[in-house]
C-alpha cells in the first residue's frame, strides 16, 4: 500500500498491516494497524550511523504520539518526516531499540 508518494521499503501482514519507509534525510517511520482497526499508528525512525538499521524515536513532536491517525495525517507525517535535516536536534539524544537497550545518537 502506498501512501501518497511514498512506497513502503517494508510491508507484512499478518494480524494486520505493517509498513516501513526509509527516507534520503536518514529519518523513516513505521506504520501499522491491527487487522480490526481502521486508524494508524506511526512512529518516527532514524538512521544510525554506527549501525546499518534504523531504530524507533520516541517523544518526536512531528507525530504528536503518532496515534490513532486517518491515511491523510499519515502522509502529511510522512511528508514532515521526509524533510527533516539530518541534523535535527531530537528532544532526546538517545532512544530504545526493539531488545530494550538505550542507544546514544551520535
Amino acid at each position: 500500500m502506498e501512501f501518497g508518494r511514498f512506497e513502503p521499503w517494508a510491508e507484512y501482514h499478518e494480524d494486520g498491516d505493517y509498513y516501513e519507509f526509509h527516507c534520503l534525510n536518514g529519518f523513516g517511520a513505521t506504520v501499522a494497524r491491527g487487522q480490526h482497526d481502521e486508524l494508524f499508528e506511526l512512529n518516527v525512525l532514524r538512521r544510525n550511523r554506527r549501525y546499518p538499521n534504523f531504530w524507533c524515536i520516541y517523544d518526536m513532536p512531528i507525530t504528536n504520539d503518532g496515534m490513532n491517525m486517518e491515511y491523510d495525517d499519515v502522509v502529511k507525517a510522512l511528508e514532515d518526516i521526509s524533510r527533516l535535516a539530518d541534523d535535527y536536534d531530537l528532544l532526546h539524544k538517545s532512544f530504545v531499540d526493539h531488545d530494550g537497550n538505550v542507544v546514544f545518537v551520535d
